[in-house]
């Protein structure tokens, strides 16, 4: 099965997130740590970004989804930092996050859609 460079490229960055995520909770209560059900939640859907990625790496399109819905989850949690209190170095990595977070759900989809269509 051949893949795509743009669905390659979106895989691992989706897999990068998910991974910072998971690595992410062992900052939790730690000064300047958002609250701690937002840090385990990330947590949560870093766990299912990588539970799914071997399955939408294999082409199971419910991995798929999963890995992309658990992306863009992970990414809502960082949205209240541009409306409360947050130091702006969180502005700006919740800013960086997000965009990464586009970026590679959009280049997953798009490249899943190139396999899809070439089969």
């Amino acid at each position: 099965m051949s893949r795509s460079p743009v669905f390659t490229t979106g895989y691992v960055l989706c897999l990068v997130l998910g991974l910072a995520d998971v690595v992410g909770v062992a900052g939790i209560n730690m000064d300047g740590a958002p609250p701690a059900v937002v840090v385990v939640l990330g947590g949560v859907f870093g766990l299912a970004t990588l539970a799914a990625a071997v399955p939408a790496w294999r082409g199971n399109r419910a991995g798929q989804v999963t890995l992309v819905a658990s992306r863009l989850l992970s990414a809502l949690l960082s949205i209240p930092a541009f409306f409360v209190d947050a130091p702006a170095w969180a502005r700006m990595l919740a800013a960086g996050l997000l965009v990464l977070t586009v970026v590679g759900v959009g280049l997953l989809v798009s490249g899943a859609r190139e396999r899809a269509l070439a089969r």
